[in-house]
């Protein structure tokens, strides 16, 4: 994004502000760290929303074998929510994609920082809107399962499921463990990963002014 103005200013000092070496410098790092940063954004969209799409399709097949009512609402529920993950990692994709190449090196400093803070927010309320809803979702499939003999049931998915209490208390633990993780990863990649590199655009912009 930047490494081609720069040169363009470079090679007409005498119309444009000077930039000492340091902060050109320092302006091209920051464009490998962006663009690092923005790659790995979407290889994160890729991997989710293909797992969303295979959500999608084994959730509509549960819905369609498994009889028991609560969980075939479970199931539906589940379809929903992965549209609605899409939907969210989509949206937020979108915002980088209204970046203006044309736009001036402020411009475009100042709209990368507001699609690093979003993204840093995406991760902070990840809680709300990628975790909450599938693990409540994941309760009332499971405490729906009910007795497979009373519906004349006995496919081989029945070996996957939890039939008794002791195996449903067990999966749900299991499964708040694996939600608990995911949170602690995602809070800390939202504090390690998108600060630094907003601290820098701050810092460009800081020096442009100057």
């Amino acid at each position: 994004m930047l490494e081609e103005q720069l040169k363009e200013i470079w090679k007409d000092t005498s119309t444009k502000a000077q930039i000492n070496f340091d902060l050109a410098r320092l302006m091209i790092d920051l464009q490998h760290k962006t663009d690092r940063i923005e790659g790995n954004i979407r290889a994160r969209d890729r991997r989710e929303i293909i797992a969303s799409l295979i959500g999608i399709v084994i959730f509509s097949y549960f819905a369609y074998e498994i009889p028991f009512p609560i969980t075939k609402v479970a199931c539906l529920l589940a379809v929903l929510i992965f549209i609605f993950i899409i939907y969210k990692l989509r949206r937020a994709r979108k915002e980088l994609v209204a970046v203006n190449m044309a736009s001036s090196f402020r411009e475009q400093l100042q709209e990368q920082k507001i699609f690093f803070k979003n993204q840093q927010q995406l991760l902070q309320s990840v809680l709300w809107w990628y975790l909450l809803p599938p693990f409540v979702m994941n309760i009332i499939f499971i405490v729906g399962i009910g007795d497979p003999a009373a519906y004349d049931w006995s496919p081989a998915l029945l070996d996957l499921l939890p039939i008794t209490p002791r195996e449903k208390v067990g999966t749900l633990v299991s499964v708040a463990v694996f939600y608990g993780f995911v949170y602690w990863l995602n809070r800390r990649s939202a504090k390690s990963v998108y600060p630094p590199v907003i601290q820098e655009l701050e810092r460009v912009q800081a020096q442009l002014d100057d």
